[in-house]
């Protein structure tokens, strides 16, 4: 049995310190170990940290989670990628590659914005406010005394007394129209009413106190999206406002994954096979075609 401590996870500071002091492979057997010295192009290497955001970092552990993400992040690799000239990084396209994602991240959280900001909207529009506990209790006595004043004005008229009725019901609609300033306040800032963070898409309310919005700016989830956000202008604005360039073809083949060399070359074979097949087949009916030309011509003679 194992002892427990060597089970506990190593602190993140640690780790990068073993690493320094002992290698990548330090937890690798010995006779498994490569001792392969990473280049910042390798499949494994994180191309977004590299050019200073990956976004899988900021939103770990928030409610936009990206998921499981374990490219390599390092340091040195990122400041060999950062010496480059900006010629040479454009002729790698890992810029245009985060940009890309960083555009289709935003859209989807601007998209989950918009349809928050809607259904308030519509929830305000049909009076579906959420009031104060106070305010409840006012709107509920209300209604009861609303209630009661009809109830009496409908009692008055059945027993001829019309110009009584008709002064109850106005008390009443008195009340119904102050009851309706209570539920759809003409001034809102007096109910609390959400509203949608721009930024991020979470929940606000203007009663919110001073610290709750502090907190809410200081979180990760808001300020991952800030830098989403300022990072994607920024790359967007590079080149006179054109962006960054894709990779160039040259290097395309180059920078391939390995996963996808190896796809590549059971294509070939699959189509090399299929082509052998293929000629095997013809082969066959070439024989068969002959063989069945040869029956007819014995059996005419």
């Amino acid at each position: 049995v194992e002892p427990a401590c060597e089970k506990m996870p190593k602190p993140a500071g640690l780790a990068s310190m073993l690493d320094e002091l002992m290698g990548k492979e330090r937890d690798v057997p010995i006779h498994l170990r490569t001792n392969k010295k990473l280049k910042f192009t390798d499949e494994e290497v994180d191309k977004y940290f590299l050019c200073g955001l990956s976004p899988h970092n900021v939103f770990k552990n928030t409610r936009n989670d990206l998921g499981i993400w374990e490219k390599v992040q390092d340091e040195e690799l990122k400041a060999e990628w950062e010496a480059l000239s900006q010629e040479k990084k454009d002729e790698y396209g890992f810029e245009y590659d985060l940009m890309r994602f960083l555009e289709q991240i935003v859209q989807d959280i601007d998209r989950t914005i918009k349809r928050a900001q809607e259904k308030l909207q519509q929830d305000q529009k049909y009076g579906r406010i959420q009031l104060s506990k106070e305010t409840q209790m006012q709107v509920d006595q209300l209604q009861k005394e609303i209630s009661d004043l009809q109830t009496k004005a409908q009692q008055l008229g059945e027993e001829g007394n019309v110009d009584e009725s008709m002064e109850v019901m106005k008390q009443a609609e008195e009340l119904k129209a102050k009851k309706e300033g209570l539920e759809n306040p003409i001034f809102p800032g007096k109910e609390k009413m959400m509203d949608v963070c721009e930024i991020c898409g979470n929940f606000m309310s203007n009663t919110d106190s001073e610290v709750r919005r502090q907190e809410h700016l200081a979180g990760k989830q808001h300020m991952g999206w800030q830098q989403a956000r300022e990072k994607l202008e920024q790359l967007r604005a590079m080149n006179n406002g054109s962006g960054p360039p894709p990779r160039k073809s040259s290097l395309a083949t180059h920078l391939a994954p390995a996963s996808s060399a190896r796809r590549e070359e059971r294509k070939d074979d699959g189509r090399r096979e299929e082509r052998k097949d293929d000629g095997d087949k013809a082969k066959d009916g070439d024989r068969r075609s002959s063989s069945g030309a040869g029956g007819g011509t014995s059996g005419s003679g």
